[in-house]
């Protein structure tokens, strides 16, 4: 793990943070085409940073707390101009945020009773992640007028979406009550990334 702190990975992480007020801009002028091409950078940058970590092997403590950072900044942000727009429902907003915040509690809590132990996503919750950022690009490409982008498909993606993150939610309170059960933590849900 490389002891420099702001390297090239890092570099692209901290872009994608400052992907965040231009979305958010564009959402606000109703510019859906532009936002819709930011989001499509975001997702390039969030690939590119993690392949030249482990390429050039820049991993570091830094990065793997900017890179959940800055993916859900930019997502609680679509979700709730989103929603202000009436794009998505706020239920589905509340949803999603709602899970996240639990997981971080949660996590804080088992670390201040049981210690630090890593809190690893799961595959459920990680196909949750994946269709809820999968929604914000529908949401968006449907506010752009984009072919295929229907109140339909979008309807059909919400309710994915929610049907998901409430499913993960669950599985990561039995997780959860499982790190209590078994203070040792010597099990750990599949994982093999950084989203939860």
């Amino acid at each position: 793990m490389t002891t420099r702190t702001l390297t090239t990975a890092n570099q692209i992480t901290v872009l994608r943070l400052a992907f965040v007020p231009l979305f958010a801009i564009l959402v606000v002028e109703r510019r859906y085409t532009a936002a819709l091409a930011v989001l499509a950078v975001a997702a390039l940058s969030d690939i590119a940073d993690g392949t030249v970590a482990r390429v050039f092997h820049q991993e570091s403590p830094l990065g793997m707390a900017l890179d959940p950072i800055a993916d859900k900044t930019l997502m609680t942000t679509a979700y709730i101009l989103l929603a202000s727009r009436g794009t998505l429902p706020w239920w589905l907003t509340i949803l999603v945020l709602s899970r996240d915040a639990g997981i971080l509690v949660t996590a804080a809590v088992i670390s201040l009773v049981a210690g630090y132990r890593p809190f690893h996503p799961t595959l459920l919750g990680k196909a949750s992640t994946f269709i809820q950022v999968a929604t914000v690009f529908v949401a968006v490409a449907y506010r752009a007028r984009m072919p295929l982008a229907t109140q339909p498909v979008l309807q059909a993606f919400i309710y994915v979406a929610a049907t998901l993150t409430v499913a993960s939610a669950l599985h990561y309170l039995m997780v959860a009550r499982h790190r209590f059960a078994h203070p040792s933590g010597d099990e750990t849900p599949a994982s093999g990334g950084s989203s939860q």
